[in-house]
């Protein structure tokens, strides 16, 4: 009898076990890899983002991430598989590039409003650039153009070319840069252009008297004209200074003032200021104690008004 109570109760034992064992514990779900997410604002105001490129630093560039136009304002998101240090690439509908090289993405992601200020000064594709003569009746003698973070002019473009009224040369720059321009007329007279913006549709420059490079007149407000009527001499030297100091610099440089020619500089208004040419024999033309207002003063210089 007892055999068979213990039989009945091993019976009963099993049934129970294998009645608690027979549903496996829940097994938490494995969550997978972690996406790293990157997002790109199109912050450029007036143009479409085209292209993006993500990929790591120790690699080549892949392929492009959208497949159509990102418009101003708006934002794309995309995942990453790992963190890593990655170089992101975006290109606009003008082929401007914005670039940064080297960036550390890490679990928490990356976000990037790409502004003008990130473009990549430069490196655009060579664009056409052209300089016309407007100037009427002076031929144009030398053409710079240079980018606007250089200190110097470099080369002058027109080599040995001279640009009469009308016409126009060429050359190619690198879009995606600011430039600045700079001409010189046959009289030695400047026309400068500074930070022109060189994008993929290249730039005409039609150099106007407008254009004259007046910075002579940080020393003051009023013009001062010299117009040479003198008939057959040239003007080598132009004075013009305080009646109560010495002479100063010659006006003119390395110009020489033509018959039928005017030069104009700047002097500060409200003062007192004598005057003096010379010609190309030696001969000086003087005014002495010429008050000078905000309209400046215009002297024709003749014989008449030789010393």
């Amino acid at each position: 009898m007892k055999n068979t109570y213990l039989l009945t109760a091993l019976v009963v034992l099993s049934a129970l076990f294998f009645a608690c064992g027979s549903s496996q514990p829940p097994v938490a779900e494995t969550p997978d890899e972690t996406k790293i997410d990157v997002a790109f604002t199109n912050g450029l105001g007036s143009w479409n983002i085209d292209e993006i490129w993500i990929d790591a630093s120790d690699g080549p560039w892949s392929e492009n991430r959208i497949t159509e136009p990102l418009e101003p304002g708006v934002e794309f998101s995309l995942s990453l598989d790992e963190a890593g240090t990655y170089d992101i690439q975006v290109i606009d509908e003008d082929g401007d590039t914005y670039t940064l090289w080297g960036v550390e993405i890490g679990a928490d992601g990356f976000a990037w409003e790409v502004t003008l200020e990130d473009l990549d000064y430069g490196t655009g594709a060579d664009v056409e650039v052209t300089i016309e003569n407007g100037l009427g009746s002076w031929d144009l003698w030398y053409g710079y153009c240079t980018s606007s973070s250089n200190d110097g002019w470099g080369e002058d473009r027109f080599g040995s070319e001279i640009l009469a009224p009308g016409e126009s040369i060429s050359f190619m720059v690198p879009s995606g840069d600011w430039y600045d321009f700079m001409v010189e007329d046959v009289d030695g007279d400047t026309y400068v252009l500074y930070d022109q913006w060189i994008d993929a549709e290249g730039f005409v420059w039609e150099v106007q008297l407008s254009d004259m490079d007046n910075s002579a007149a940080a020393e003051g407000n009023a013009p001062i004209t010299i117009y040479n009527g003198l008939g057959d001499w040239s003007i080598w030297y132009v004075y013009g200074d305080p009646s109560d100091g010495a002479w100063g610099d010659d006006r003119l440089g390395s110009s020489v003032l033509e018959p039928g020619e005017e030069f104009t500089f700047y002097v500060a208004a409200g003062d007192t200021y004598d005057f003096k040419v010379e010609d190309e024999d030696g001969d000086t033309y003087t005014l002495w104690g010429i008050d000078v207002a905000e309209n400046g003063y215009y002297w024709e210089v003749t014989l008449n008004d030789m010393d």
